[in-house]
């Protein structure tokens, strides 16, 4: 970085974007837009942002196993996913978060835990449509 007439040593990339790059956010978003296609690639919507990715997976309460399943499935691809590209999913800022009608969350309550790129998460969010 330069300013005037001084500036900062340099420090050689051999991977990644260097902090604080004006392109950074926009190489990174590019660097994970083929995430979006193995989601979707497992039946489930989603989300990007640059920072974050959320899935969505639209479910049956009476019979939310297949779509619990495909959720697991996928966030485990995505996370191998990470993986192979030098990128860390971090579970511990994972969440679950059940949307629906009153009658749907009475309906989910049996529903405990939920898988998620391996690690089972409990005491998730239910909130009522509005």
């Amino acid at each position: 970085m330069k300013l005037g007439d001084h500036s900062s040593s340099t420090t050689p990339c051999a991977s990644g974007v260097p902090q604080w790059s004006v392109l950074g956010p926009l190489l990174f978003t590019a660097y994970v837009s083929p995430v979006g296609e193995l989601i979707e690639s497992h039946g489930v919507s989603c989300h990007q942002f640059p920072d974050d990715t959320h899935l969505l997976v639209a479910m049956n309460v009476t019979d939310a196993g297949p779509a619990l399943e495909r959720l697991a499935n996928c966030s485990t691809a995505v996370r191998l996913w990470f993986l192979r590209n030098d990128l860390q999913l971090n579970t511990d800022k994972s969440e679950i978060v059940i949307i629906g009608t009153a009658p749907q969350l009475r309906s989910a309550a049996n529903i405990r835990e939920v898988e998620v790129a391996g690690s089972r998460l409990h005491g998730y969010k239910k909130q009522p449509a509005g």
